[in-house]
């Protein structure tokens, strides 16, 4: 008897309920080799988005390439589909405007192995070659289909994934 009324209360109560609402959900979706991971927070009314795949993750605009530890990024080269080479630190003015390294970064820990350009650079890129150092061979990221991606995960209403 006990237990059926702790029951019956457990349902008709508001805050439970409103307790069980308020937990964020999270919804994966694939695109491609892309991993779109859609979190809703029903009790704020916001959407939020983690955009994956193997080497590459997408926070706020930025695609950040992670090529391994105790790699020293600080002077990486990039090509984008075979085109001119170009250094990273050029797109650091772009990367920090989008809120990325804002405590630490290429100057802090230039070591930690990670390169980060911003999203809107690969639109409709299909590889991305990476040299850390001339003594190193480049390495091949593919970003295919990642327009796709961003653009899923802003039909799921995430404004936190890109510009």
């Amino acid at each position: 008897m006990l237990l059926t009324a702790a029951l019956v209360l457990g349902l008709f109560n508001p805050v439970a309920h409103s307790a069980a609402h308020a937990r964020p959900t999270t919804r994966h979706v694939h695109v491609g080799a892309w991993s779109v991971a859609v979190t809703r927070d029903r009790f704020a009314g916001a959407a939020t988005c983690a955009i994956n795949a193997a080497d590459v993750s997408v926070h706020r605009g930025v695609a950040v390439f992670r090529l391994g530890h105790r790699q020293d990024t600080t002077h990486a080269v990039y090509r984008l589909d075979g085109g001119p080479p170009r250094d990273v630190s050029e797109a650091f003015d772009a990367v920090e405007a989008r809120g990325f390294f804002p405590e630490r970064g290429w100057i802090v820990d230039p070591d930690g192995g990670e390169v980060a350009l911003p999203a809107t650079y690969l639109s409709g890129v299909r590889n991305v070659l990476l040299r850390v150092s001339p003594s190193q061979a480049p390495r091949r990221i593919k970003v295919t289909n990642l327009d796709e991606a961003i653009a899923s995960a802003k039909a799921y209403g995430c404004v936190d994934i890109a510009p």
